[in-house]
Formats: structure tokens, sequence, C-alpha cells
């Protein structure tokens, strides 16, 4: 493999982009190929109509954003619970503070 590099390195530059532009051609058109290939057995199986139902991605983007939401609102649900636990626990105490100077 060394060798043949070696050998694309020593040719002009015309000729070694000809190269490249003909290997992206037939890299292409296997990629294109497969992909068509694959659309018939894909399609094959299921109807259209059971493709319709089972992908709806604006449905699972709400259903994420709920998610989401839900969360949220569970953990500010418990934050607000948890203040209010502090708040009746601490009411009588007090802190003093040290000051701290930075040099």
């Amino acid at each position: 493999m060394r060798t043949y590099i070696k050998k694309l390195q020593s040719k002009p530059e015309h000729v070694r982009k000809q190269i490249f532009f003909g290997s992206l051609v037939v890299c292409m058109a296997f990629v294109s190929f497969v992909w068509i290939g694959n659309l018939g057995y894909r399609f094959s199986q299921k109807s259209s109509q059971e493709v319709k139902e089972e992908i709806r991605p604006f449905a699972l983007f709400g259903q994420s954003i709920s998610n989401t939401y839900n969360s949220i609102s569970a953990s500010v649900g418990n934050a607000k619970i948890m203040s209010k636990n502090l708040k009746k626990e601490d009411s009588g105490k007090v802190i003093d503070l040290i000051p701290i100077e930075y040099n």
C-alpha cells in the first residue's frame, strides 16, 4: 500500500486529481446502488400506512418536550417543599459569618 501511495505522489497533479475524482465517482456509485437496492427491500415489508403510523417525528419531539417539562416541574416542586421545610427548621437560628480578606 505504501508503494502505491508513493507512486501516486510521484505523478503530476492533474493525474492525481483525475484519479481522485474517478475514485470518488466509483465510491459514490457503490453507495448509491446499495442505498437504492435497500429501498425496495425496506418498503416491501410494510405498507405505506404502517410506515406513516410508525414514523412521527413531531410526535416524538412533543413527547420529549413533555417529559422534560414534567421532570423539571417535579424537580422545582421538590425544591419548593424542601425550602419550606428548611425555613421552618432554621427560623430561630442565627449564623455568625467571619469575613475573609483576599490579598
